[in-house]
């Protein structure tokens, strides 16, 4: 299922830019919830996202990545994996 390959892509994306176990990320993945995701971190994960997937993020979807499960589902739809 193309979301899986989605999901194991990003997981281990949100894991290093972040510092965690990748298998400590999940949906819930959020800053109300990693105290090291802040406006650095935050551009950190685009320019990761952005190489992993070859994709550009819209400048006016940036502030909506505020979830491991939001990236996931716009990352599908810029890949064209919804």
């Amino acid at each position: 299922m193309p979301n899986d390959s989605i999901e194991s892509r990003l997981r281990p994306v949100f894991a290093q830019v972040f510092g965690l176990a990748a298998d400590a990320v999940n949906d819930q993945t959020a800053p109300d919830n990693v105290p090291q995701w802040d406006s650095l971190a935050h551009l950190r994960l685009v320019m990761a996202v952005e190489g992993e997937f070859g994709i550009t993020i819209p400048a006016e979807q940036i502030m909506d990545m505020i979830s491991f499960k939001i990236t996931r589902l716009m990352v599908g739809e810029l890949t064209g994996q919804a």
